[in-house]
């Protein structure tokens, strides 16, 4: 099945080694914080990969060279394919004993290690699922799946529609999503709501309802080859952050124009993007609205808000870093909840051109 270029809630985790970097340019405190990170190297998404590389190596540089250093081992590692990848990656992290996890990027591949995983504390930079069967706790820079679907839920509601659709995929991520817009929509006041698997959807075109809302991974694409040949179309498409993505390579791409979608927004200073474009020797970097940028940007802040917990933990410490973490701030307002959710109130609003690529139009808040 094509996979979608381009989806950041959920990424696939593949094989490669271990690597350990630290920088040393100041005198750091000792003993050093070990940081374990799952990278995306290949697959369909393998460009996510040297994002989170050239993000993290920033961030260790930057606590080397802080008022008060701290040193980082880091070791990067991928999970693979097969469950020979899966289990030697495993023990790698094992032997390494990090202090502090960076989870995989792709939901499922979160989901399968941290099963297996010890007490240390877990930063998740992209919607990984909410319930992870784990020892440790998961604090999430990035708004869980389920967070950004009811943002979304919020912003249709928002627009005054009276009726909705909710066409959905027959997986876990389908069914889940389909369930927080359900409820969303229910909570909120909307009256008329019909949920109908992907394969049905035709029953909706005929209905034409103001707003439908498609709740779907790889099936999106044969959604959109089938939805380019009907007239009656709903008055407006929405796409979840599963399948807001670039289609422009499709011959159908032009029926796309005008759809919405949202995501979260991490607001990337542009000393950053500066920064990253730099050491990626990617200028495009510093104005592109891709995604890929903020998952890049959220993956440098782990590392810093694992490093300044490490400071005020003052020894490796599961329990204390844990605590540590919890109490996390920026601008004098705390990072995660009670719960480790992301405290995140400001999305990005996309919308699709005649191409079939999606660019920012604006900003917006949901209602408290």
């Amino acid at each position: 099945m094509k996979k979608l270029p381009l989806v950041f809630g959920y990424i696939a985790i593949v094989s490669v080694g271990i690597y350990l970097l630290s920088t040393s340019s100041a005198q750091p405190i000792a003993p050093a914080l070990r940081l374990g990170v799952l990278v995306s190297d290949s697959g369909p998404l393998y460009f996510a990969g040297e994002y989170q590389r050239a993000a993290i190596k920033l961030a260790v540089a930057d606590l080397a060279k802080a008022t008060e250093p701290v040193k980082v081992n880091v070791a990067f590692l991928d999970l693979g394919d097969s469950q020979s990848e899966f289990e030697a990656t495993r023990e790698k992290l094992a032997d390494f004993k990090a202090d502090v996890l960076l989870a995989p990027i792709e939901s499922n591949s979160a989901l399968r290690l941290l099963k297996t995983t010890g007490d240390q504390p877990v930063i998740a930079t992209s919607a990984i699922a909410e319930r992870v069967e784990n020892q440790s706790a998961v604090f999430r820079l990035a708004p869980t799946q389920s967070q950004e679907v009811i943002a979304l839920a919020q912003y249709i509601v928002d627009s005054d529609v009276q009726s909705v659709a909710i066409v959905f995929s027959d997986d876990e991520y389908g069914k889940a999503t389909r369930r927080s817009l359900a409820m969303a929509f229910t909570l909120r006041g909307i009256g008329k709501v019909q949920v109908v698997p992907v394969s049905e959807y035709t029953r909706v075109i005929r209905t034409k309802p103001d707003a439908l809302v498609l709740a779907s991974m790889e099936q999106s694409v044969s959604f959109f080859a089938d939805y380019a040949k009907f007239q009656n179309k709903p008055k407006q498409l929405y796409l979840v952050p599963g399948n807001l993505a670039n289609y422009s390579n499709y011959p159908w791409a032009s029926q796309l124009k005008g759809s919405l979608g949202l995501l979260s927004q991490p607001n990337v200073p542009e000393s950053f993007r500066n920064r990253l474009a730099k050491a990626m020797k990617r200028p495009a970097i510093r104005t592109t609205t891709n995604p890929i940028v903020d998952l890049a940007y959220l993956s440098y802040r782990a590392v810093m808000v694992s490093g300044d917990a490490f400071l005020r933990a003052g020894i490796n410490s599961a329990p204390l870093l844990r605590a540590s973490l919890l109490e996390s701030e920026s601008d004098g307002d705390r990072i995660f909840t009670k719960q480790g959710f992301a405290n995140r109130d400001k999305y990005s609003v996309y919308q699709y051109s005649a191409r079939g690529a999606y660019s920012v139009i604006g900003e917006y808040e949901p209602k408290q």
